[in-house]
């Protein structure tokens, strides 16, 4: 097919762009409708910069205070750390609008601002190389300017000794922290040295341990002499136990009529009442009364008063009782001696204690003599350093002076509001301006026959409204050519010409009635089927009982000489039942039978697959329609390739209703 040729203009300038192929021309036929967009986009932007900058940006004025620093030609600093303190002029400058300072200047200024605000608005710099700081200050009125600057720079000053002296008053707070808590810890150790003593009751303690040291001298000299005497008393213990083991302890004390042995007992025991009213019951004379009577009771009752005239009455030996008692004697002075030997050994030990309780009192109270010593050495050193600081504080004074305060500004800061507005417009027409060529390049639309395979192309009609008549008549007489050649190109020249479209009204109807009036004029007879809806009340020249094998006869509406009309229409039966493609086949051969040439306007492919495919794969010239600036390229590339798989040929393509300017480019 050389329809391309045919259609072909001469070649346009063109250029690659990462990849796209730009027509400069084509894009400049679309664009140059619209170009009015970007300039009318970049006063926009550039009228309401202007008008917001006006609004939101004021008039700024700035004022200049200007600050010196004096040399105190200190000759050396590091001898007296603490009445001297050398900053760096990097470092001041950095301080100058710290958080406190600017809340100090709101405060006096009565500004309703933040410091973060303030700090903005406030600029700090350094004289080229000089001593000299220059604080700025830019508002909106001159007037509140000068004052920013001005108050800055005093409360700066005020300030500045505090900063300058900070190292000197934490040093100073510090001793005086320090000398507060060492002298509460003086009267709270020279308190516990005094509570010690009271609770010890402690006078001297050389006095208390030389009168210990006596009273041990004394003890021993006197634990000697009573273990001598214990030594004596033992001994002559010894000899009264070897004396009475040789002495008996029984004698007959008396003879005794048996009559006269119980007056002797009552009376024996009136006597021992009277003794144990003067003795105890331990009391030798007590136990040998007792001794007594219990003799003679036993010799009482085993004698007979009738048997016996007299008796015997057996008692301890006198001489034994008094050996006894002597023993006894010495016994009892002998437990005194180990008493009073131990209460001697007591009390030297005891004595010994309290030296070395004393010892240990004596070494306490020595740590608590140490810990008031240390103390008061410690309260006179903090003393001293109190009163360094103090000197220091007042001694290191500010080394700054104000030399020029803030003069009223006679013209405002530039604003850039223009540079702005201009940029704006720059900026809004750049944007606009590749917002309307990307919306032309990347237009998925058809838009020229560059849009389409030149190979499946058979015409390109312009815009009938939009152009001399002879423009569009001329090229559909060659969309008409093509036709016929690629009707000449079929197997067995089939007289059917389907055409159809992605969308509806893509201009078949208008197509198909052209066509339709040129085989007209070259006298032929023409069928002309159209698809219509249920709805459009067709009862008449029905095609859908005979194609679906519903009917063998059909009467079709004859309008003219050489031309009938015949309807297909779409229903619910054309969903529901299935259309063989041979029936269909030999029912087209039978219509067209009558005629020279069919002309059936069709349905878009998606609205019935199936029955499209049966229409175009039978012996037929097939048309795709496409509208200019409204049929997608993917969409027809969709039929198109759809019909391709189905071995669907010859196929054509029609471009329609393309602009002027398009046309043309």
């Amino acid at each position: 097919m050389n329809s391309a040729t045919e259609f072909s203009s001469a070649e346009d300038d063109q250029t690659e762009t990462a990849g796209l192929k730009i027509d400069l021309e084509l894009l400049w036929s679309q664009v140059k409708g619209k170009i009015w967009l970007p300039f009318l986009v970049a006063i926009l932007c550039g009228a309401s910069t202007l008008l917001l900058t006006k609004y939101f940006i004021k008039d700024s004025w700035k004022a200049n205070t200007i600050i010196i620093r004096h040399q105190k030609n200190m000759s050396s600093q590091a001898e007296i750390p603490y009445l001297y303190l050398q900053i760096d002029f990097n470092t001041i400058m950095q301080t100058i609008l710290v958080r406190d300072h600017l809340l100090r200047v709101i405060e006096r200024l009565e500004l309703s601002l933040t410091p973060e605000d303030l700090y903005k608005n406030i600029i700090i710099s350094r004289g080229n190389r000089s001593d000299i700081i220059n604080i700025t200050a830019i508002w909106h009125q001159p007037e509140m300017a000068v004052k920013m600057s001005d108050t800055v720079s005093a409360v700066f000053l005020e300030s500045y000794s505090s900063v300058q002296n900070s190292a000197a008053q934490k040093v100073n707070t510090y001793f005086l922290n320090e000398l507060s808590t060492s002298r509460k810890a003086l009267i709270a150790a020279q308190q516990a040295e005094s509570d010690f003593r009271q609770k010890h009751k402690l006078l001297s303690f050389d006095d208390q341990m030389a009168s210990n040291y006596q009273k041990i001298q004394a003890l021993e000299i006197k634990y000697i002499e009573s273990q001598v005497a214990t030594d004596e008393k033992r001994a002559k213990l010894k000899a009264t136990i070897s004396k009475l083991t040789t002495i008996p302890k029984e004698i007959p004390l008396e003879t005794m009529v048996a009559g006269a042995a119980l007056s002797r007992i009552n009376g024996l025991r009136e006597n021992l009442q009277l003794l144990k009213l003067k003795y105890t019951s331990q009391n030798p004379k007590v136990m040998a009364m007792e001794q007594k009577i219990s003799t003679l009771q036993s010799n009482s009752d085993s004698t007979s008063v009738t048997g016996q005239v007299d008796t015997k009455v057996y008692g301890q030996n006198p001489l034994y009782l008094e050996l006894e008692l002597e023993m006894i004697h010495y016994e009892f002075d002998l437990y005194v001696s180990d008493q009073s030997l131990a209460g001697y050994r007591q009390g030297i030990n005891n004595t010994k204690d309290s030296l070395q309780r004393l010892s240990a009192l004596r070494q306490e109270h020595q740590r608590h003599q140490d810990k008031m010593i240390e103390y008061r050495h410690l309260v006179s050193t903090l003393e001293g350093r109190v009163t360094d600081s103090k000197l220091a504080l007042e001694s290191n004074i500010s080394d700054f002076e104000i030399i020029e305060n803030a003069l009223p500004p006679k013209y405002p800061e530039r604003s850039y509001r223009k540079l702005m507005a201009i940029t704006a417009g720059i900026f809004g027409f750049t944007v606009s301006a590749l917002i309307l060529i990307a919306s032309v390049l990347f237009d998925p639309r058809v838009k020229t026959r560059n849009d389409l395979d030149p190979k499946r192309l058979i015409g390109v009609l312009p815009d009938k409204d939009t152009v001399e008549e002879y423009h569009y008549y001329s090229a559909f007489q060659g969309l008409f050519s093509n036709l016929e050649q690629l009707r000449s190109e079929s197997k067995n020249q089939s007289k059917l010409i389907t055409l159809s479209s992605t969308h509806e009204h893509e201009g078949k109807s208008t197509i198909a009635n052209a066509l339709t009036d040129i085989y007209l004029r070259q006298g032929k007879r023409v069928l002309y089927i159209e698809s219509v809806e249920a709805g459009d009340n067709v009862d008449e020249a029905v095609l859908n009982p005979l194609i679906y094998g519903k009917e063998s006869q059909w009467q079709p509406l004859n309008v003219a000489d050489s031309i009938d009309h015949a309807y297909f229409v779409y229903d619910q039966d054309i969903y529901l039942n299935y259309l063989d493609k041979a029936s269909f086949d030999v029912t087209i051969n039978t219509i067209s039978q009558d005629y020279d040439v069919v002309i059936w306007e069709l349905f878009p492919a998606q609205r019935h697959l199936q029955l499209y495919s049966v229409i175009n794969n039978s012996p037929a010239a097939i048309l795709l329609i496409a509208k200019s600036l409204f049929t997608r390229k993917d969409n027809l590339n969709r039929v198109s390739n759809y019909l391709s798989e189905k071995n669907i040929k010859p196929i054509g393509i029609i471009l329609t209703q393309v602009p002027k300017d398009i046309y043309h480019a």
